[in-house]
């Protein structure tokens, strides 16, 4: 593990249902951060294809074995690529899924677990959702990745964390929801709200890579985020538009994060099972 981390987060614009010109983009972006130094490169989800994909997710749908995704591993010699797609299993189902490419070869993969189907939102007709929540080895330590809804799930970064993550990336599609008086999207505050708060929960880096542009009429916000396990905003990308967001984050700073506020070893693990057990039982009764 290394005492720091140079990374970039390619805030994009990704181009509903094209992947040629989307992976285009992305190899743009991975250039602009090895020329910046970055150990490792976010994308946002559903990066190569774009979020309302609907039926068109049969036709972008690749398996992580795909030939279309050999350049994003020749680069990876390079740089660690964090990319969102639509996964094809082995059983011809479709995820919605962040996979990490580091020299040549997948060293993390997060199917989404949480489908929002609801307003706008159907992903439960179109994928599958992941079954498992688990923290990588990298070359950074160990990572947690997660997907927009998931990070709604408190439960999501604390298993994260309990499972040795120091970095939780959270690739997002979010959408712009209303106008406040501060002609700031309403929902925003509460996503900015809650990636600082899990940051202070877990105690963990928090690396929010959000995307931008506008599908269907619905417009993304970007304002893609670094937190420190304090919860504090380290930097942060412009609202609205297309952007590499270059920053370097010191690690060794967890170490005292994690002495100075010891949530996660106070927890109780077994109230926790017991708890979760008995609500699990009585919601079967629903």
């Amino acid at each position: 593990m290394t005492n720091s981390l140079k990374l970039t987060i390619a805030q994009q614009n990704c181009v509903l249902a094209d992947m040629d010109r989307n992976l285009g983009k992305h190899y743009q972006a991975i250039e602009e951060a090895i020329e910046q130094k970055s150990q490792l490169i976010v994308f946002p989800e559903l990066s190569l294809s774009g979020y309302f994909l609907r039926d068109a997710v049969v036709d972008v749908a690749l398996h992580i074995d795909d030939k279309k995704l050999d350049k994003l591993r020749q680069l990876s010699e390079h740089i660690a690529i964090d990319v969102g797609l639509v996964e094809l299993g082995d059983k011809f189902e479709f995820f919605n899924t962040q996979v990490v490419f580091y020299k040549g070869e997948i060293i993390a993969r997060h199917r989404k677990v949480y489908l929002p189907t609801y307003s706008l939102f159907e992903e439960k007709r179109y994928f599958n959702a992941g079954t498992r929540i688990r923290a990588f080895d990298s070359p950074f330590g160990k990572i947690g990745l997660l997907i927009c809804e998931d990070m709604w799930h408190p439960t999501s970064s604390l298993i994260l964390a309990h499972d040795g993550a120091s970095i939780i990336i959270v690739s997002a599609a979010g959408v712009a929801r209303g106008i406040n008086e501060n002609e700031k999207p309403q929902n925003v505050q509460v996503w900015e709200t809650l990636n600082h708060s899990m940051a202070v929960f877990t105690t963990s880096f928090i690396v929010f890579a959000n995307r931008v542009g506008v599908e269907e009429g619905v417009t993304f916000w970007g304002g893609s985020e670094i937190i420190h396990p304090s919860g504090l905003s380290l930097v942060q990308a412009p609202y609205f538009e297309e952007f590499n967001l270059h920053a370097e984050i010191n690690l060794l700073e967890l170490k005292h994060a994690r002495v100075n506020t010891q949530l996660l070893k106070e927890e109780n693990f077994e109230l926790l099972q017991y708890e979760f057990k008995r609500i699990a039982e009585q919601n079967k009764n629903y």
